[in-house]
Parts: structure tokens; C-alpha cells; sequence
């Protein structure tokens, strides 16, 4: 792909992303199966995390060892794993604490509480979305079929956390959610047309990344005893493994 082919192609997704958040609360449980949905989507991100993002990490892990000149040791052979890994449990323990803090607010002002939950997890979204904006117009995907599967992928993961969200948040999220985490990939990616970090630094922000969507697919996709669809975890795992490996 050419250099502006490339930055037109990056543009259209980041443009998708915005449209997702936008619009997500339209296309509703009403047309389709959520439960189902959510299922096909966590199948989907688990094939785009194992076949796709564990080997592209390898190669990052490379690109950290000629930046800093490891030639041995841990941080040779685990370094960019490890920032994979502080993605993961950050994630995780920052809903653990708006979780609990959210019970003990609600037991004083249920409506503050509501309020201060509300913003704390969309200021998480928010750090996890400019990352993502970033990402995408830094041309760090350059083959085609790459630029494909992380839209698939993504935009399925922004779907479902949307979706998430406004079950959570109701008509808070309507009024300025989702139109925050639309600002927010927007500024991500007006943010790199500007500044040009070192790539060593776009390869720690791809592993946080990386890891904030692996806990998001433990956590919140995959389903639980009694909840999702069994056929629909199948369903995207399968296809979406066979179009990642071999097309």
C-alpha cells in the first residue's frame, strides 16, 4: 500500500470507530441478539488475540531488543510480554476498585454514586480509546489484511463494551458516553498526525492494549454459566480463525 492509501484507509477505520460509538445504542437488542452477539464477538477476539496478536507481539519483542541492545536476560525474551501482562491486571483492577468503591457510595447517595461510576468508567474507555485512535493513524498497520482484521476485531470489541455500557448506564451513557468515546478516538488519532512517538513506545502502547482487551474478553465476553451462546462463541471462533489464518 502506498504511504496515502495507507493514512486514507487509516482514516476510514478511525472514521468506523467513531460511527460505532455513535450509533451502537441503534442497532439494539431489538434486531439483534445480544447474548449471541456478545458470544460471536468474544470468539472473534479470542482467534484476533491468539492467531494475529500473540505472533505480532513476537515480532514486537524483537524490535525491543534492537531498540535497547538486549542481547540476554529476561527483558530479552519476556520484556514486551510483561508489559502485556501490567495491561491485563491494571484493567481488571481498575474495574475491581470502580466496582467496589461504586458499592459504597451507593449506600450514601445511590444518584452520586451512579454519576461517579458512570464517568470513572468512561474515563478508563477514554486513556483505552486515544490509544487506539493513536495506533491506527500511526501506520503501524501497513499490510491490508492487517488493517482488515483489526477493524473486525475492534469494531466488534467497541460494539459489545457500548453495549455493555449502556446496560450499565442507561441514559447517561446515551447523553454523553458515547459521544465522549467518540471524541476520544478522534483525539487519539488527531493527537499522532502531531506528535511521533519512538516506536519502541507505540509497541508498549499495542501490548496495553493488547492486554486491556484480553481481560474485556474474560471478563465481560465470554459467557457465563446460564448466559451467551455456546454456538455463537463457536460460530466466531471458527470463522474468524480460518479467515485470520489463512486468507
Amino acid at each position: 500500500m502506498t504511504y496515502l492509501t495507507n493514512n486514507l484507509v487509516n482514516c476510514m477505520i478511525t472514521l468506523g470507530f467513531i460511527f460505532i460509538h455513535l450509533f451502537s445504542n441503534v442497532i439494539s437488542s431489538r434486531k439483534l441478539n445480544v447474548q449471541y452477539m456478545s458470544s460471536f464477538a468474544a470468539g472473534v477476539g479470542i482467534s484476533y488475540a491468539i492467531v494475529h496478536l500473540l505472533p505480532h507481539l513476537a515480532y514486537f519483542q524483537t524490535v525491543l531488543i534492537d531498540e535497547f541492545g538486549w542481547d540476554s536476560g529476561i527483558f530479552y525474551s519476556h520484556g514486551v510480554y510483561g508489559i502485556v501482562l501490567f495491561g491485563l491486571v491494571f484493567s481488571y483492577v481498575i474495574y475491581k476498585i470502580d466496582e467496589r468503591t461504586f458499592m459504597v457510595l451507593e449506600k450514601k447517595d445511590i444518584t452520586s454514586a451512579k454519576n461517579a461510576f458512570f464517568w470513572s468508567d468512561i474515563a478508563f474507555h477514554v486513556i483505552y480509546n486515544i490509544m487506539i485512535g493513536y495506533i491506527v493513524i500511526a501506520n503501524t498497520l501497513s499490510e491490508r489484511f492487517y488493517i482488515l482484521t483489526y477493524f473486525i476485531a475492534f469494531g466488534l470489541h467497541f460494539l459489545m463494551n457500548d453495549w455493555l455500557l449502556y446496560h450499565h448506564h442507561g441514559a447517561l451513557y446515551n447523553k454523553y458516553g458515547r459521544f465522549v468515546l467518540s471524541f476520544s478516538i478522534f483525539a487519539g488519532a488527531a493527537f499522532s498526525l502531531f506528535v511521533s512517538l519512538p516506536y519502541y513506545l507505540v509497541v508498549i502502547i499495542e501490548a496495553l492494549i493488547t492486554g486491556a482487551l484480553l481481560v474485556n474478553i474474560i471478563k465481560f465476553e465470554l459467557p457465563n454459566e446460564g448466559e451467551g451462546s455456546i454456538r455463537g462463541l463457536l460460530v466466531g471462533t471458527i470463522c474468524s480463525g480460518i479467515l485470520f489464518v489463512f486468507v
